[in-house]
């Protein structure tokens, strides 16, 4: 889908430099030239943005869980404990050439 008809700019190329790290309009306008021609992509192009509705970046947390009955004071990150959480299912990685 295009973001800028103006200049011929495809969400993909939006989320490709957001990926790399652009943070404001300014960088995307910057990189991409987004919003500098007649500005109606602005808003589009800004949810894209980290904390946008479109946004790809998530804030990633460390989780704790209980390891005994007692309570939530004795609490060991998932990662620690050397298990999986029951939703997981494992990945295949595919090594690219």
């Amino acid at each position: 889908m295009y973001i800028c008809v103006c200049n011929a700019i495809t969400e993909r190329q939006v989320r490709s430099c957001v990926d790399a790290g652009a943070t404001t309009l300014d960088d995307l306008e910057f990189e991409l030239g987004v919003a500098s021609c007649c500005g109606s992509c602005a808003a589009t192009a800004a949810e894209y943005l980290p904390g946008g509705r479109c946004s790809s970046v998530c804030q990633v947390q460390s989780v704790a869980v209980p390891t005994r009955a007692r309570g939530l004071s004795d609490t060991v990150p998932l990662a620690e404990q050397g298990g999986q959480a029951a939703n997981s299912f494992p990945i295949p990685v595919v090594a690219a050439a």
